[in-house]
């Protein structure tokens, strides 16, 4: 099958790595795939063109604003008549809010046999905006997302008959996040990397840890505080929190300070490639409270994939990602709860085990890339029938 997949964005942000994975994956399988991204500027070191380099996907660059501009857009509707004119593509996968105009709008005009699919990574599901409303009526063909909530709510909101809206799990790499790598089934479980060695990590102590851009919406002073009581109550108890940001200092660095939490709340800086598994590796226990820019939250993915236990707040699609009471718990994120369930992970080392373990399973049964492009590919026969 020819299949051309617009990402409107050229930055390598959660959603472009969902997508170019699954064009990778897709290519692997025999499809003919073409990946059109947006244009970078010249000083781009760790974009989406050298990550689709180091894949081998086949792609091509066009104007592709994340956000409407109508100069770029009236551009990239010239360049894709000419390339559905070449490729001839059976279906078009789009991603974001602007490729999906593009593309449908391309699609009605210059090749009205292709389909057009579209993922949403929205936890919750697309917005019902004007324009949302208009694409879908007009200019689709089916749309994933990637949780039930979203299913449910969009099959409320548009107009798109139930049978052309799937939910498809957000897949990642269960080879590469694999705590075998890192003896984590070893007694004690814990890993021994050089990550917690350089950090003055000691075998008897617990870590706990959080993944993400340090922004101040991401309730960082919850898991401070939390961390503070819980801290206050177990000595060997230490954070790590792995990311950066331009606010870093004042939503992390200086609450740490004020609180005395020096030297127990560990800033390991932004980890990528090998290292970020290292990182994830090195800790006992993970916390997600506010999911980001990636609203399928492949951090906890990711997380549940090296069994480790998982702490998550009701918010979005995390209670439905996390099965309370087996692979980690879901709270209303305050800081007494968050307190709370910290310490009864923390000091039971056979919970923290089970629940690894239970997470390290549920991650191969429903988070794997080859039952993501199983279900992508189904789809795509179904809407090619």
């Amino acid at each position: 099958m020819k299949i051309l997949h617009l990402f409107s964005n050229w930055k390598w942000t959660g959603p472009a790595e969902h997508a170019l994975q699954l064009a990778q994956r897709l290519s692997l399988r025999g499809h003919q795939v073409l990946f059109a991204y947006g244009r970078p500027p010249k000083e781009d070191l760790e974009g989406i063109r050298q990550k689709a380099q180091a894949l081998g996907v086949k792609t091509i660059e066009l104007e592709l604003e994340k956000h409407l501009h109508l100069f770029a857009n009236m551009k990239d509707l010239w360049e894709l008549r000419s390339i559905l004119k070449d490729f001839k593509p059976e279906l078009i996968h789009t991603h974001l809010a602007n490729d999906h105009l593009l593309g449908g709008v391309a699609a009605r005009l210059f090749y009205p046999s292709a389909k057009v699919l579209r993922t949403s990574y929205e936890g919750e599901g697309l917005e019902p905006s004007l324009r949302n409303k208009m694409l879908l009526r007009y200019f689709t063909s089916g749309l994933v997302t990637v949780s039930e909530k979203g299913r449910e709510r969009c099959i409320n909101l548009f107009s798109l008959p139930p049978e052309r809206i799937w939910k498809v799990e957000v897949g990642v790499d269960t080879n590469r996040f694999n705590p075998q790598k890192y003896s984590r089934d070893a007694s004690p479980p814990k890993a021994d990397t050089a990550l917690r060695r350089s950090l003055g990590i000691g075998p008897s102590e617990v870590v706990v840890g959080i993944v993400a851009r340090i922004q101040r919406h991401r309730r960082f002073d919850v898991f401070l505080e939390a961390f503070r009581q819980a801290s206050s109550q177990m000595p060997n108890l230490r954070a790590m929190l792995i990311g950066r940001g331009t606010h870093m200092h004042p939503v992390a660095v200086e609450p740490t300070r004020r609180m005395g939490l020096n030297g127990r709340v560990l800033f390991p800086g932004y980890k990528e490639g090998e290292e970020y598994v290292e990182a994830l590796a090195s800790m006992d226990i993970k916390v997600f409270l506010v999911p980001g820019t990636d609203g399928s939250c492949r951090a906890v993915r990711e997380a549940m994939a090296m069994g480790i236990p998982v702490i998550v707040a009701r918010r979005g699609m995390l209670p439905e990602m996390v099965k309370e009471g087996k692979v980690g718990f879901v709270i209303e994120d305050n800081p007494e709860n968050l307190s709370e369930v910290i310490l009864t992970l923390a000091r039971n080392e056979t919970l923290r085990r089970n629940m690894g373990q239970a997470a390290r399973e549920w991650a191969l049964e429903h988070f794997s890339l080859d039952r993501e492009v199983d279900k992508v590919e189904a789809i795509y026969n179904t809407l090619a029938s």
